[in-house]
């Protein structure tokens, strides 16, 4: 996502039309007309693969969400305010729709999803976005604003899109955060619910047994875009080694699809173990990933991973349901900043999280 320019006045709704008018005003003026919500994800296997036309495995984190609401205002344009985490320290945004420029993420999901309504960046609505998901952690950041903002849009315009819909609308605002992003971000955060994706199709993933990962955020920061860059520089430099190690990748996807539908656990952990050395290979991870991931695996956990793009972000542990809390203390003492459990059931429906608070003043956790 772009840096935002100066700090915007948020207050109690602050609208263009009516500068002079008090919030009170404004609040009593204005009417809701739609609201949307939209998860952060986490990949369990397949990171970078996946761009290059293999398979990938992505869950939903329901336990951290990005939330936006559409008001009717006095005249248009339309604008959109939005916060972020408040651990990021990042001011508020606040976009004209009319003036921002073509590369803002975000005016791009608002537009693809104004002119899909057959609305347009003149209506008279502000849409007001906030967001728990962390951007720079490979959680989909980006992918669950966008998808916010379009189901809220949609909302408004009285539309009831299916998921498809809102996934192919976010994915403008993907283009522009990311570049050439594979759809996987932005669709299990327009499903919401497991799946196995590939070239732009998904899959609901089954799931035969009840399964219980821990995401710990390391508290670097990573970058999807770059990291994306650097490693379509290296294929192209060594097009036969990375194509081997996408092949591999993808194949390993496959195989934990079939562990996950079977239950096979220990199956599973061991092959996202073998993930996590192929992105090592790549030079994804870092010092502090592979730091996390040892704890976790010497700890009891069932395997381990980088997840996302790498250069920061998180890591993702299979885990022992009653061996979690073991894992979850070795990871804060490994460094982890912030703690998320990931609970799939056997129903292969739904995912279920939890964030746990790595420590007091973690994002996330308690001031």
């Amino acid at each position: 996502m772009s840096e935002p320019g100066p700090p915007a006045q948020m207050g109690g709704g602050r609208s263009a039309a009516s500068p002079a008018a008090s919030a009170m005003e404004l609040e009593m003026s204005e009417t809701l007309l739609g609201e949307g919500r939209a998860p952060a994800k986490v990949i369990l296997v397949g990171e970078h693969a996946v761009v290059y036309g293999q398979p990938a495995i992505a869950l939903p984190v329901p336990g951290l969400e990005a939330r936006a609401r559409v008001f009717a205002i006095a005249a248009g344009p339309t604008r959109l305010l939005a916060q972020f985490p408040s651990a990021e320290s990042r001011p508020p945004l606040e976009l004209d729709l009319l003036a921002a420029a073509d590369d803002e993420p975000l005016a791009a999901a608002a537009r693809a999803a104004l002119r899909y309504a057959g609305r347009t960046e003149r209506t008279p609505w502000r849409i007001e976005l906030t967001s728990q998901v962390p951007s720079g952690r490979g959680l989909g950041s980006s992918a669950a604003v966008a998808a916010a903002v379009v189901r809220a849009v949609g909302a408004a315009a009285e539309q009831d899109w299916d998921a498809q819909t809102v996934a192919d609308l976010a994915l403008e605002g993907e283009r522009r955060a990311h570049g050439r992003p594979s759809g996987i971000d932005n669709t299990v955060v327009a499903f919401g619910r497991p799946i196995r994706f590939q070239q732009g199709r998904a899959e609901p993933l089954v799931v035969g047994a009840p399964l219980c990962f821990l995401v710990a955020d390391s508290g670097r920061r990573g970058a999807t875009s770059e990291l994306v860059a650097r490693v379509r520089e290296a294929s192209e430099a060594r097009p036969g080694t990375y194509a081997g190690w996408f092949a591999r990748i993808g194949q390993l996807v496959d195989d934990a699809a079939t562990a996950i539908a079977r239950g096979n656990a220990s199956r599973l952990g061991r092959l996202m173990d073998l993930d996590h050395l192929i992105l090592q290979a790549m030079r994804v991870s870092t010092p502090e990933l592979d730091a996390l991931v040892a704890a976790a695996r010497g700890a009891g956990a069932r395997g381990a991973k980088l997840a996302g793009s790498g250069g920061g972000g998180a890591i993702i542990a299979l885990v022992d349901a009653d061996g979690a809390a073991a894992v979850r203390a070795a990871l804060i003492g490994a460094g982890a900043v912030d703690l998320i459990q990931v609970d799939l059931s056997a129903t292969g429906a739904d995912a279920d999280a939890d964030r746990v608070s790595a420590a007091p003043g973690a994002p996330g956790g308690p001031a």
